[in-house]
């Protein structure tokens, strides 16, 4: 395995701070799916050398952490770069690091932290700070992420900033990067290294040369849309329609112009499945009742499926967790999973948001694009992406058919200037859906042979926050049978317990919590036959040793 041009060069920045450079920021651009959840583990290089004292890695989603604090973990990422680093999933916690080198959390866990716990830490320790996606913060004092994160990233020794995508679907710059004024008085990026920043570009062209990623077809659907608006009624082919192109799509994905397209998609993914048992499936709706029904439609077909959306988090992440590692080969989701999400079993993807935004089109395209070095060989991979033929999806698909092209016909690196401006969220237009009708398809295929660079392992080594969870729940399930055995309330050792390690055990390390599950199995045994044997617990705490 060799790494990828953009793992290369934080690997040599981070070497280079380490013989003396002063380099404090580093940015990376990074095409989606190409393989950014190892820069981390590659900045948390700077710990065993002293540089640095602790790493707290911030994403956008929940489920992003899991996959965050596993990386870690990884036996493929342990082997090739001989580190034995540990992160922990932290929400607000106190002593968020415990027994690890760091943290990973959300940036709406650190706008929830109203006790600067946050804060604290990084005034304590020497920290590298990761800000994974950071085009979510805007450069605004009104906004809450920034707020929010502004004491670490001044706090911090040393910044990384990561993101797939240099713009913001609103158009306003994205908080601590570099930004200069063109002759026409606009903002643009400052995308070259300076100072104590190094920047680091590695766009789609490039990975689809090295083969880091898969190439893209497209299967675009047409039809006739009608609606009305205003009392009037409108009628036309999706495609063609322009300035109306945001109603016509609404239209088209409230009619059953979506359930046909849906189905397009379903049937391309059960025969590609025939010879690609591991291949899954990722569909995207507008809104959670449009998830609830896809839901529903997929089921009837006998496919097994999951619903992962922001109304119910403790479900989401478990119907993640299963989509991942479970049976569930078929995820729908409104925007919770598709950033950032890394399955890579992944090959088919169904849009039915009416998002037009560049930015997030890309973000979602990227999650089939992973090699999968268990699916065979890669020379039979691809991604399939099935969307309605609208007009702002076919500016985002010449986009990147434009980059794939490249990276076929010229061997020349080639970076393109972002400056479109995309459609961020949309609100529903005002307009009444009558119908439509699916009338033909087309498709785009594009980049070359697949193949090439993934890591992967089939070994599976718990994270810290899933053994402290195991220590957790085996304390608890101790205590209560114990309790229930000798007709005692479980309050009673939790504080004897609480009294005797001098913390509640939330606030334990796994060490700690170690050394407690011990202290109850050896003070508080249940191995009586009947309940009631007339054993009293103690009723004052005893100093333990153990």
């Amino acid at each position: 395995m060799t790494l990828r041009k953009h793992q290369s060069d934080v690997l040599n920045t981070i070497n280079s701070i380490i013989a003396g450079d002063n380099v404090r920021k580093i940015i990376v651009n990074a095409t989606p799916a190409a393989g950014k959840s190892m820069l981390p583990i590659l900045a948390g290089q700077l710990i065993p050398v002293g540089l640095a004292d602790a790493l707290a890695w911030i994403v956008p989603r929940k489920a992003l952490q899991s996959q965050g604090e596993r990386g870690f973990v990884d036996p493929g990422f342990r082997s090739m770069l001989n580190h034995n680093l540990t992160i922990r999933q932290s929400t607000s916690d106190i002593n968020p690091c415990r027994d690890c080198q760091g943290w990973v959390s959300t940036y709406q866990a650190l706008s929830m932290d109203r006790k600067g716990r946050a804060e604290y830490e990084f005034s304590t320790k020497r920290y590298i700070l990761i800000l994974d996606e950071c085009h979510h913060i805007s450069a605004s004092v009104e906004a809450d992420w920034y707020r929010a994160v502004l004491p670490l990233v001044e706090k911090a020794k040393y910044l990384v900033l990561m993101t797939g995508t240099m713009e913001r679907s609103d158009g306003k710059p994205i908080a601590w990067l570099p930004y200069r004024k063109t002759a026409n008085g606009l903002l643009e990026s400052v995308t070259e290294s300076h100072g104590d920043t190094r920047y680091i570009h590695y766009d789609r062209t490039t990975a689809l040369r090295e083969k880091a990623i898969l190439p893209v077809q497209f299967h675009l659907s047409d039809g006739t849309v009608e609606w009305e608006k205003n009392g009037s009624r409108r009628k036309g082919i999706l495609s063609k329609r322009i300035m109306d192109s945001g109603q016509a799509l609404f239209t088209a994905l409230n009619t059953e112009f979506a359930e046909t397209l849906l189905d397009a998609g379903l049937a391309h993914w059960q025969s590609y499945k025939n010879t690609h048992p591991r291949s899954k499936m990722l569909i995207v709706t507008a809104n959670f009742e449009h998830a609830k029904k896809a839901t529903a439609y997929v089921e009837r077909r006998g496919f097994r499926c999951a619903i992962a959306t922001s109304h119910d988090s403790v479900k989401c992440l478990q119907n993640i967790y299963d989509f991942k590692f479970g049976s569930i080969d078929c995820l729908i989701t409104i925007a919770v999973a598709y950033e950032g999400l890394s399955v890579k079993p992944i090959t088919h993807i169904v849009c039915l948001t009416q998002i037009r935004s560049n930015a997030w089109i890309t973000q979602m395209v990227g999650r089939a694009v992973r090699v999968d070095h268990d699916a065979g060989p890669y020379e039979t991979q691809s991604a399939y992406v099935f969307a309605p033929d609208d007009f702002q999806f076919q500016q985002v698909v010449k986009r990147i058919e434009s980059e794939q092209l490249t990276a076929i016909k010229d061997e020349d690196d080639v970076e393109e200037k972002r400056s479109r401006k995309g459609g961020g969220r949309q609100k529903s237009p005002d307009v009444i859906p009558i119908g439509s009708t699916l009338t033909g398809q087309r498709e785009i295929s594009i980049g070359g042979p697949p193949g090439g660079f993934a890591f992967s392992s089939n070994i599976y080594i718990p994270t810290p926050k899933e053994v402290e969870s195991e220590l957790l729940s085996k304390i608890e399930a101790h205590v209560r049978i114990y309790s229930y055995m000798n007709r005692i309330k479980p309050i009673r050792i939790n504080a004897v317990l609480k009294d005797i390690f001098n913390k509640p055990r939330r606030e334990m390390t796994r060490i700690e919590l170690e050394k407690c599950l011990k202290y109850v199995q050896e003070n508080y045994p249940t191995n009586f036959p009947v309940r009631g044997s007339g054993r009293r617990v103690p009723t004052k705490a005893e100093r333990w040793c153990g």
